[in-house]
């Protein structure tokens, strides 16, 4: 209690705050930002929520509430390398994260840590001794066959409105590229003509691409999508609608994304074309997809084997 009490009262100095008895005995019982870390993220995320896009809002607030069940309350004098590996360790063995996921949320640790330590909160593990590695991201796609698998279900007299609505959006960025922020904010005011311009929630980059007769399928009439869901339902409800239409692979809705790259490159597109449409500013991001076909292409040139084997 005495090293608590302590950890209070300095935290309390360099802030620049007064620290009163009654503010101690509430800070012991019921630890406060200035004590607690996962309400001193709550607080700062709170703070610049009007400014972040909504897509990183979603990501640091799923951060948090990660946090939270992980631990009810860390205290910042708790924060070490032991408690890094701990929090690793839930991840990875309990919520059956991917290592992607698990480094995204070590960033959103770091920048909460990196602001704390920044207002002079000081701990035993600083913001700049957390590493956040860099993994290829899983780059799961559909082949043709497969589309058409989905759309052919999209078609069925038996499906559920909401399931349709739902595949009208995967399908139109199987045709399109778009990422499920940007799918979300469309209306028939970024539908001019043949043309969709948008302006990119995670980048801010303005894009303007134009629509193939495929992807004009999926809006409705008013250029619109019908329904409202959130990303969470979206994703739950494609892993049904995939397991319905015997695909066996792990569907969300970024597959949507990867599918209309690797399809565009295999139908002849040009890289330079697909960075434009992707809105990708290095254009290493988006060899990724070309590795992705040499590998495909080189696989198939094994079937030559057929014919005399």
């Amino acid at each position: 209690k005495l090293a608590e009490i302590n950890h209070i009262a300095v935290n309390y100095r360099l802030s620049g705050a007064y620290l009163t008895l009654e503010k101690l005995l509430e800070d012991l019982n019921n630890p406060s930002s200035k004590v607690d870390f996962i309400k001193f993220c709550e607080k700062e995320l709170e703070k610049q929520k009007n400014t972040l896009a909504k897509g990183t809002y979603r990501q640091q607030l799923s951060t948090i509430t990660k946090l939270k069940k992980f631990k009810n309350s860390i205290l910042f004098q708790e924060i070490n390398n032991d408690l890094i590996n701990e929090l690793i360790i839930h991840c990875k063995k309990k919520l059956k994260n991917k290592d992607t996921t698990i480094q995204t949320t070590l960033k959103n640790f770091k920048k909460f840590l990196h602001i704390a330590n920044k207002k002079g909160i000081r701990t035993e593990l600083n913001f700049d001794d957390i590493t956040v590695k860099s993994f290829k991201g899983d780059r799961t796609f559909l082949t043709p066959e497969e589309i058409k698998i989905l759309y052919e279900y999209r078609k069925s007299k038996f499906i559920f409105e909401a399931r349709k609505n739902i595949l009208d959006r995967f399908l139109f960025s199987c045709f399109t590229g778009l990422r499920i922020s940007d799918i979300q904010n469309i209306s028939d005011k970024n539908i001019i003509g043949n043309f969709l311009a948008f302006q990119s929630e995670k980048t801010g980059k303005f894009q303007k691409i134009k629509l193939n007769e495929s992807a004009k399928k999926f809006i409705n009439s008013n250029n619109e999508f019908n329904g409202s869901y959130t990303n969470e339902h979206i994703n739950r409800e494609l892993k049904f609608i995939a397991g319905a239409c015997g695909i066996k692979k792990n569907i969300t809705f970024h597959v949507s994304r990867h599918s209309f790259a690797t399809n565009f490159l295999i139908k002849g597109g040009r890289i330079e074309n697909l960075q434009k449409i992707l809105g990708h500013s290095n254009i290493r991001e988006t060899m990724i997809y070309v590795h992705i076909v040499d590998s495909i292409m080189n696989e198939e040139i094994n079937n030559m084997d057929d014919i005399i084997n």
